[in-house]
């Protein structure tokens, strides 16, 4: 899955190596020191990624709820609330 932000891209690849575990991709290593700070930040060999962190799926929901927290929907022009 790759998410996309105004400052960077994530691709979102699950581990290889057991359940509940992701790997985060990333080009802006501030990106995700950002989300994931207290995860250790690699350099993939051949990904086509500069960065990326393994994390827990639980520790990738926070990161994802932060994110949607932080969406500004008046760069949405198209964007009606269905509450109005």
């Amino acid at each position: 899955m790759v998410i996309r932000t105004t400052s960077s891209e994530f691709l979102i690849e699950a581990c290889e190596s057991g359940v509940g575990c992701v790997y985060i991709y990333c080009n802006e290593s501030e990106e995700l020191e950002r989300f994931f700070g207290s995860k250790i930040i690699e350099l993939p060999v051949g990904s086509g990624w500069k960065f990326r962190t393994k994390t827990c799926k639980q520790d990738f929901a926070h990161a994802l709820i932060q994110l949607v927290k932080e969406i500004d929907y008046k760069h949405f022009p198209g964007f009606k609330s269905l509450l109005v």
